[in-house]
């Protein structure tokens, strides 16, 4: 895998909204801990641009800040102010030249929710990304949560997730593969197009899935699309994120028996792979509206970060979790 650079003090990150609008004060108040890290941040010309009902910018708009900032020799991360519902109209930037140039020049992507949509185009590229905040968010997440970030990004020793984290264990075993960290539904949107990181990507994979607003009928299906992908042997070790406002509306009866996290089990628990759940990443239940104004009481405000490529090891026991890296994150 092509991998970016450290980043050290001084560098310049762009910020760009490739996906939803996003707040202004909101994203202007997590530039300052990217900036108290030593970096310098430069906006994209349409970061803070609305189009529509959720939309930041149109997608020609949005396609020309992410274009200029692949481009730009001065940055050497880009990080998306926030997911959403809009990345997929983005993609077409990667044509063959901008794909040729980002090989030859790598820089960090950082993001989550539908950015993982581009992140699965680096990763069918052969290219390290990583899966972590929005600067949106960066201030709404802990302080852990922000250093292990800047750590990876800097190209400090990080472990991988230890088992301090809040795991619990599905089927045990132990794997390696490369990190593949996504949006259960954003993975599923790739399948099939030319940015599918399960049919282009290399090696074996360690999947790492989150994913919200389901029902668990619909998770139930698309846990079984995942494992039915004509590559799916490259998965050998799942690890399952948070699972956030899984309810179910077409068969309530049966859905109140399971936990999501028991509809998961049900559909992995014979594939002979290890499985575990961990707490501590993905989507949160404070990042909806009606709990945004009170996610300072929510207990768990931990995002682990991932970078997408790194060859790891997953172990899954009764009382020990843990995915440790096996190789350097940085070029």
């Amino acid at each position: 895998m092509i991998k970016p650079n450290a980043l050290k003090m001084g560098d310049m990150v762009g910020v760009i909204a490739p996906s939803d609008a996003v707040d202004r004060k909101g994203v202007k108040t997590s530039s300052r801990i990217i900036e108290s890290w030593g970096l310098k941040v430069k906006w994209g010309k349409h970061v803070f641009a609305s189009v529509g009902d959720f939309m930041a910018g149109t997608a020609e708009e949005r396609m020309e800040d992410l274009k200029a900032m692949i481009y730009d020799p001065q940055i050497k991360a880009i990080w998306a102010a926030s997911g959403g519902y809009a990345a997929t109209e983005v993609l077409g930037v990667f044509d063959k030249e901008t794909i040729k140039y980002l090989q030859a020049n790598p820089k960090w992507f950082i993001g989550y929710s539908d950015i993982c949509l581009i992140l699965n185009a680096l990763t069918s590229f052969g290219m390290v990304s990583l899966t972590g905040p929005g600067v949106w968010g960066l201030s709404d997440w802990d302080k852990y949560s922000q250093e292990l970030t800047r750590k990876i990004l800097f190209g400090e020793q990080v472990f991988g997730i230890d088992n301090k984290a809040k795991w619990k264990a599905g089927v045990n075993g132990s794997a390696e593969g490369q990190v593949l960290y996504n949006d259960l539904q954003t993975l599923i949107y790739s399948f099939g197009t030319r940015f599918d990181p399960v049919m282009y990507g290399r090696g074996e994979i360690i999947l790492v899935l989150e994913e919200l607003d389901l029902d668990k009928s619909t998770l139930q299906r698309q846990i079984d699309i995942v494992f039915s992908h004509k590559r799916a042997s490259r998965i050998k070790g799942l690890v399952v994120g948070r699972l956030v406002n899984i309810g179910e509306i077409s068969y309530p009866e049966w859905g109140r028996k399971l936990s999501p996290q028991d509809v998961v089990m049900g559909r992995v628990k014979k594939l002979g792979i290890p499985v575990a759940f961990c707490e501590d990443l993905g989507h949160a239940e404070w990042e909806y509206p009606p709990f945004m104004t009170i996610k300072k009481h929510f207990a768990n405000r931990r995002f682990i970060s991932l970078p997408n490529g790194i060859k790891s090891k997953l172990t899954v026991e009764d009382k020990n979790c843990q995915l440790e890296f096996l190789e350097n994150i940085c070029g």
